[in-house]
């Protein structure tokens, strides 16, 4: 359980909090996976407990139909939005964190509207998702996304944020010290940076990075060097 608007958090709820270091490399995993049914079942395999059986379950089923655009990927197109810093109203960031309920008809807003309208049915035995949603599938489609929990506080004053999965204890903790959500400076992935001073993803990306670097020095001294050469030879 955690303090809305608080990073921190007592003993024993730091007890009964995943490590936040494997949830992180879980997250990191996630928002850079593929949309193949292949790279969702590779990443079921190694997190199996990031998000619930069923969410796996019924994106796996999605994907075996031919269809690559199931929750699975919906939702790491939402990530992938706030990562990157497009959910200025937070409206995204609200439904990853389960406190938000969205409906076919879903929240004002673009692209985000248009993709509820595909896929919020996922839990719900009232439609398949590959299906056009009724007028009754509409009325009745509302749902929060993995729903969290949220209880006031009288004593404290405060406003205290109970997440029900992985998933969304991942993305409350970077939520809580958001500069880490970064884009490595020399590849398109994301990455949760260790250190403020952390640009790129990888030590092959630093190195990469710095023999660019080196390499772009080194013609732009050499041209100096040659052009210095033929004004003292024509001298």
């Amino acid at each position: 359980m955690n303090d809305i608007g608080s990073g921190q958090k007592s003993r024993s709820n730091q007890r009964a909090t995943p490590d936040r270091g494997a949830i992180f490399a879980a997250l990191e995993l996630f928002v850079n996976c593929g949309d193949k049914l292949s790279d969702l079942r590779r990443f079921r395999q190694q997190h199996p407990q990031f998000f619930p059986q069923e969410f796996y379950k019924q994106s796996e089923q999605l994907g075996s139909a031919g269809k690559n655009d199931n929750f699975f990927n919906w939702l790491k197109r939402q990530l992938r939005s706030v990562w990157r810093g497009w959910d200025s109203e937070g409206t995204r960031l609200a439904v990853l964190l389960g406190i938000k309920a969205v409906s076919y008809a879903g929240p004002p807003g673009g692209d985000f509207a248009a993709e509820v309208t595909e896929h919020m049915a996922i839990f719900s035995d009232l439609v398949r998702l590959w299906e056009t949603p009724t007028e009754k599938d509409i009325s009745l489609g509302a749902n929060t996304l993995f729903p969290a929990r949220i209880t006031p506080d009288w004593q404290e004053g405060k406003f205290r944020y109970e997440p029900t999965i992985d998933f969304q204890n991942a993305v409350y903790a970077l939520m809580n010290e958001s500069w880490r959500a970064r884009l490595c400076a020399n590849c398109p992935k994301y990455m949760i940076a260790a250190k403020p001073g952390n640009i790129y993803c990888s030590t092959k990306c630093t190195g990469d990075a710095r023999r660019k670097r080196d390499l772009d020095y080194w013609r732009s001294a050499g041209n100096a060097r040659r052009l210095k050469k033929r004004k003292a030879s024509k001298k």
